[in-house]
This record gives structure tokens, C-alpha cells and sequence, in this order.
């Protein structure tokens, strides 16, 4: 049996207020409990252009939402800001095609939040606005690479040619 030391690290949330980013990743993160019950999530994640860690690599945030199509979603108004309408047609909304939103460059916001559970700080994307200018910066961070599980659920995805 092997015995691993792990070195402790401090978690360092993202900066509060008004920043602008790049969508570098969209993952599918499947059926989750919630407090409302079982929800199908995706965490759209975000690559920040003006604010970057003691490391110099840009900070990153991620906002999880249902996977719904329904026009008070979450999911809905973010797609509707990330692309710069006002609205999606009843098809776009219940047709979600990930490739959409990837590389989109965006204005947000971020606040903190306490978790109860924890008490440790995070920040979330409270406010998100299409950037005019859709060449600003590069993507520096990479997508994670797949699970055995995520890409098992991903090749049936494929196989059963589901839109998500």
C-alpha cells in the first residue's frame, strides 16, 4: 500500500467586481442532487483576461447551471448575453450545441459567497455581457481532460446522437 503526502494549498477565489474573460470550457456534469432534486447541470467555465494569479496564470471561474431551455433559465440568459440577443427562437432554446459558447469573449461580474457548509470563500459570476471586441486576448487555460466516466457518457452521447 502506498502512502502519499500532499502538500496543503490555500484556495484564492477569484477578485470581486467587473472583469472579462474567454469561455475556454463547457462540461457536462450530468444528473446532480440538488435541494430541488435531481438536476441535469453544465459548468460553463470562464478564463479571466485582467486578472491573473501569484503565478501569473489568469484566473478561471465557472458558472453551473440547469441544462434547461426553458426562458427564465439560467442557462437561457446566459446564452442569450453570451451571444448578444435579446432572445432565443423556441429551436435554439431547446437545442443546446456547446460549440456555441465556446470562445466567446464576455464581460462579468463576480461576487463572493460564503459557503454554509464550509465557511470557506467563493466567487460567483453574478453578471455576464458580450464583449464587442470578439479578438481580445487568447485562451491560455486547457479544458480538463475527460474521466473514464465522462467519456464513457460522451461516446454514448455520440452513439445515441443525443443533442447533449
Amino acid at each position: 500500500m502506498a502512502k502519499y503526502t500532499m502538500e496543503r494549498t490555500e484556495f484564492v477565489p477569484h477578485p470581486v467586481g467587473p472583469s472579462e474573460g474567454i469561455i475556454y470550457e463547457i462540461r457536462d456534469l450530468g444528473e446532480m442532487d440538488t435541494q430541488y432534486g435531481t438536476k441535469h447541470k453544465v459548468a460553463v467555465k470562464i478564463q479571466s483576461l485582467n486578472h491573473t494569479m501569484q503565478d501569473g496564470r489568469p484566473f478561471s471561474i465557472q458558472k453551473l447551471m440547469n441544462l434547461s431551455g426553458h426562458d427564465r433559465s439560467d442557462l437561457f440568459k446566459f446564452r442569450c448575453a453570451a451571444r448578444g440577443i435579446p432572445v432565443l427562437t423556441d429551436k435554439e432554446a431547446y437545442s443546446f450545441d456547446d460549440q456555441e459558447l465556446l470562445g466567446v469573449r464576455l464581460g462579468y461580474v463576480v461576487e463572493h459567497q460564503v459557503s454554509e457548509s464550509n465557511g470557506n470563500t467563493y466567487g460567483i459570476v453574478a453578471t455576464v455581457w458580450r464583449l464587442e471586441d470578439q479578438t481580445k486576448g487568447e485562451i491560455v487555460l486547457e479544458a480538463q481532460s475527460q474521466t473514464p466516466e465522462t467519456a464513457t457518457a460522451a461516446s454514448a452521447k455520440d452513439k445515441d446522437d443525443l443533442p447533449f
